[in-house]
């Protein structure tokens, strides 16, 4: 802990104050209406708060994820969305890897990590079942040939 007091006449002035305390760090959402203290980072230090936060975090990440999944394999227009559910899936992986990581308990962190895997594999799945369905029943786009010379 660091800090700085300045003493004028009889009165004592706290100019300066730095305080190490290691723990998640999360910047707020400031546009709260009624909020009166404005803050860019809070440092969570309780282990089970953290716990909780990261939960939350996570699942609500992957309830997202899921619900784009579905909205694409049901969805017969878009094709090219595939490849951004998989980016998503590989960047919710870096940020419990790179993020999360040190704060979860190991199970959990293998839990979700199994979950993400499990989840980019039965998209991957039935985004090809879906692909090849429609490619029997014909209702993919192709390009006819014209016979003839071209000028």
């Amino acid at each position: 802990m660091k800090f700085k007091l300045e003493k004028i006449k009889d009165n004592m002035k706290l100019s300066y104050y730095k305080v190490n305390i290691s723990g998640l760090k999360v910047q707020p959402i400031n546009k709260v209406s009624g909020q009166s203290i404005k803050a860019n980072e809070i440092t969570i230090v309780d282990n089970s708060l953290i716990n909780s936060y990261i939960k939350q975090r996570i699942n609500k990440k992957m309830n997202k994820i899921v619900d784009f999944m579905v909205n694409i394999i049901n969805d017969n227009d878009s094709d090219d969305d595939s490849g951004m559910v998989l980016d998503e899936v590989n960047r919710l992986k870096g940020i419990i890897e790179k993020k999360y990581k040190e704060f979860l308990v190991i199970s959990d962190y293998r839990n979700y990590m199994n979950k993400l895997n499990i989840i980019e594999e039965e998209f991957q799945r039935n985004y090809r079942q879906k692909m090849y369905m429609n490619y029997l029943s014909g209702s993919y786009y192709e390009e006819e040939l014209s016979s003839g010379r071209s000028r």
